[in-house]
């Protein structure tokens, strides 16, 4: 059966519109955008609300979703793609540059890209646009880990054996870790098979995506795990005993989030989709991304890091030339079988 625009949003009850009521009972024209589903998205709303002041009659909606999950419909839709566009890291950019559903942006048409930090336009892979970065680091419980890892090696002294948390691959977070994990013991990064059986030895119990992950830290379910920074950050500003450690050999790791747009979208979508993408790169809102509660890295120039924000990211030039990516062209092709197998590892 096709997937149209209508059926796929109609069961998507987890949707957000981001304009007044006034504004969508007139609206001539919805982008469809697929975001976090949670309060990473304020910043994602902010722009959405300027676009829709700049353009009359437009709005925005963003749908909570796994990237993956939005471009397995949008080839079963097989035109008129249900999604106009989506904040996407570099894996599932690798995926959809595979599966030909990215229409590339014309970066002449974002001026503000120019005041984009040359160290993030790469992992756009000519087709989006980096916004901001999130970085992976190890969140742990200040009340039971006084001194935490600094290394990813360090994980496997004996001491985090059956405390520790792991994050099912099919999330970006627990694809990269693994890479991670492999590169830590001298071992290429696309080799899973070895990440697996290293992170066998470590009992971990499994969350099946970062915010889950995040809770069962709150719940005091494990006492650390491998997790974004932003939902270490969230959780700690609610007052929990929850830190992060930069963790290196490899990193800090940093992952940026692009914009991209999807193909098959009604005409005059790509002019507000580079108009999107411009306003997020304005001071104002990478500002505002930068900010407790979210904390994202921002990635224009001259942006300083509030102090709140220093624990979670590079807050000097020195910190943010030493933070480093994964070769994700390598090893995400490799998500599916990476799924299966950790599946059937960690099944219990």
């Amino acid at each position: 059966m096709n997937l149209s625009r209508r059926s796929v949003l109609g069961g998507l009850a987890a949707a957000t519109a981001l304009s007044s009521p006034a504004v969508l009972r007139a609206a001539t024209r919805e982008l469809v955008m697929v975001g976090y589903g949670n309060a990473s998205d304020a910043p994602l709303i902010a722009a959405g609300e300027e676009l829709g002041r700049r353009n009359a009659g437009v709005s925005l909606r963003i749908i909570g979703g796994l990237s993956a999950e939005a471009l397995a419909q949008i080839k079963a839709a097989r035109g008129n793609s249900p999604y106009d566009l989506a904040v996407m890291g570099s894996p599932a950019i690798v995926n959809a540059l595979a599966e030909d559903v990215l229409v590339p942006l014309d970066f002449s048409k974002i001026p503000n890209a120019q005041n984009v930090n040359a160290k993030f336009q790469p992992y756009g892979y000519d087709v989006g646009q980096p916004i901001w970065f999130e970085g992976i680091g190890i969140a742990y419980d200040t009340t039971k880990v006084p001194e935490p890892p600094k290394t990813w090696e360090e994980l496997w002294s004996g001491d985090y054996t059956g405390r520790i948390g792991m994050c099912r691959p099919q999330s970006n977070l627990g694809l990269g870790v693994l890479a991670a994990t492999s590169e830590a013991f001298g071992m290429p990064q696309d080799d899973m098979s070895f990440a697996l059986k290293k992170w066998q030895e470590l009992d971990p119990l499994v969350g099946r995506s970062p915010p889950l992950l995040q809770q069962m830290i709150e719940r005091g379910e494990v006492d650390l795990a491998p997790l974004w920074h932003v939902n270490t950050s969230l959780a700690a500003s609610s007052g929990l005993p929850i830190a992060y450690a930069k963790i290196t050999g490899p990193g800090p790791l940093m992952l940026p989030t692009n914009i991209v747009h999807f193909v098959n979208t009604a005409d005059g979508t790509a002019d507000l989709v580079h108009e999107f993408a411009d306003i997020l790169l304005q001071p104002d809102i990478q500002t505002m991304a930068g900010s407790a509660p979210i904390t994202f890295g921002t990635v224009v120039n001259g942006i300083p890091v509030p102090s709140e924000a220093a624990p979670y990211v590079p807050s000097t030039e020195e910190e943010l030339a030493s933070t480093t990516s994964l070769d994700w062209q390598s090893f995400a092709p490799l998500r599916g079988e990476t799924v299966e197998n950790f599946d059937r590892m960690f099944a219990a």
